[in-house]
């Protein structure tokens, strides 16, 4: 409210708008200020409240920071004559709410009512705006499961018959824009926003690979998408206390980590990390997170066999520290998914000892080192036995983190020792 007497007193009228509203109504604190103001002369704001105008975008956003707690918000510019014109244009009744400086409110649509009774409806004619972009279904079921709200019966009508009718106008969308939405709703509850897909029948528009697991049964006629879902399960109620599955790549190879997959038995793993790549590459996802999930479904089956010190450590030196954790974190959830937790447990716990072992030496070196990592660089190598620069000095240092990753090194006079005794 602070933030709207600032502005208002620049003569320009405002009002807190969308998801800030709805978290105000939530009960929750709102991350970002959201403000809706009847000027296009945002620069004049701007000096005022200490902003800045971002005009990379359709139209100029003012962005800037209030009070001590440096609060993030941004201002838009009111879109149609009046505040009920902006709202209007907003997809859903929770996030057509404003609130004035004087702590009133606009609300035509009566989104605080749906907020108690966790109701989530459209805003005017549900058949006309899914028409108007049906990717509005794929938004609307983001909400649902991230807001864990049931859709109002009649939007729920709507949207199911336009779908049965016009099944072409969700073929026709972009791939880019599955993918965004995909993200977006499997970030907090993965395995709640695929069942509300499925069940509007939305796999085959976006996974249709997917939606072929319905037809592969395991011995006790279970689905590879039920296997699937399970797993999700799993990953979601883990999410908010473990750091490690909160990445996109991680809930991405719960949802891809059986495609391909022809039975339960057989499993072509080159095949799944094909798909995989096809699909997220089509998503515009980053290659950097389609490298981590094709890693994350490659390598957890290993993690069910005992692995030594040597092989961990060969791994971490491959790939990360983080992308092998993260790889037994995954082997975990799918071990509980399918009701193995007690059957790998064993297993699963001394891979994660061997692997913290090998951690540990490597953390050790960094805080000798300060941060270092190595106990010896390449010019120092080169400088103790007298060789040129190529690649036997690489070659040199990998057995050297080799060496210092399975405990046979654990200082600098035994990281020079070690090398001092290598063949040249």
């Amino acid at each position: 409210m602070n933030l709207l007497k600032v502005v208002e007193d620049t003569g320009v009228r405002a009002w807190l708008v969308g998801d800030t509203v709805r978290m105000i109504e939530m009960g929750e604190q709102p991350a970002t200020l959201t403000l809706a103001l009847d000027t296009q002369d945002l620069d004049r704001v701007a000096a005022v409240v200490d902003g800045t105008v971002d005009v990379r975008g359709p139209f100029p956003v003012l962005r800037g920071t209030l009070g001590d707690a440096q609060t993030p918000f941004k201002g838009l510019p009111l879109q149609g004559q009046t505040i009920e014109d902006d709202l209007a244009r907003r997809d859903f009744s929770i996030e057509a709410i404003a609130l004035r400086s004087d702590g009133g409110v606009v609300d035509p649509f009566g989104g605080r009512l749906d907020i108690r009774n966790k109701v989530l409806r459209l805003t005017g004619d549900d058949i006309g705006l899914i028409k108007q972009d049906p990717m509005r279904v794929a938004r609307m079921l983001r909400f649902a499961a991230e807001l864990e709200m049931d859709v109002f019966w009649k939007t729920e009508s709507d949207v199911r018959r336009f779908l049965d009718a016009h099944p072409e106008r969700l073929d026709g969308l972009a791939p880019e824009r599955w993918g965004r939405e995909v993200i977006r709703g499997m970030k907090h509850h993965p395995w709640r926003f695929l069942m509300l897909c499925d069940s509007y029948g939305l796999l085959p528009f976006f996974i249709p690979d997917l939606e072929a697991l319905k037809n592969v049964r395991d011995k006790e006629g279970r689905t590879l998408f039920e296997h699937v879902l399970a797993t999700l399960r799993v990953i979601e109620s883990r999410l908010a206390t473990n750091k490690f599955m909160q990445s996109d790549a991680f809930i991405l190879a719960g949802l891809f980590s059986r495609v391909g997959a022809r039975s339960v038995e057989q499993w072509d793993r080159q095949r799944t990390e094909r798909l995989v790549s096809d699909y997220l590459t089509r998503w515009n996802i980053p290659a950097e997170t389609i490298s981590e999930v094709t890693a994350i479904i490659g390598r957890y089956p290993n993690l069910y066999e005992p692995r030594t010190e040597t092989q961990f450590c060969s791994s971490v030196l491959e790939h990360s520290p983080a992308a092998v954790r993260v790889a037994l974190e995954f082997a975990e959830c799918v071990a509980l998914a399918e009701g193995l937790a007690d059957s790998y447990r064993e297993m699963l716990d001394d891979n994660r000892w061997n692997l913290t072992q090998v951690l540990r030496r490597f953390d050790a070196v960094a805080l000798q080192t300060e941060g270092a990592g190595r106990y010896l660089t390449g010019r120092e190598v080169m400088s103790l036995l007298d060789i040129k620069p190529g690649r036997r000095v690489g070659e040199l240092l990998d057995g050297l983190d080799m060496a210092v990753g399975t405990g046979k090194v654990n200082s600098r006079a035994k990281a020079e020792a070690w090398l001092l005794a290598q063949p040249a």
